[in-house]
């Protein structure tokens, strides 16, 4: 799943321009930026990859902005079996 995941992410990302929004933290432990991603028409990305199973929720306080959109994302990729949600 994780080959299909980062395809997915490169089909979708690669060569666009996208926007950044930074919640509390910026980065975690390990330096690595936290961000949401925005396309130009106002679609989150982090919520895409959710909704298409191609993700899990990894939501840690105090950066918990979009919590509710995430669960909610994650419900119906899980109900419709997408990604790796598939059975």
């Amino acid at each position: 799943l994780g080959r299909l995941a980062s395809d997915f992410t490169r089909k979708r990302l690669d060569g666009r321009s996208v926007g950044l929004e930074l919640d509390i933290q910026t980065r975690d432990r390990y330096g690595r930026l936290l961000a949401y991603v925005w396309f130009a028409n106002g679609t989150l990305f982090n919520a895409l990859i959710l909704r298409e199973g191609y993700a899990q929720i990894l939501t840690i306080p105090p950066d918990v902005k979009y919590v509710e959109l995430f669960v909610a994302c994650q419900r119906e990729a899980r109900e419709n079996n997408r990604g790796l949600w598939t059975r």
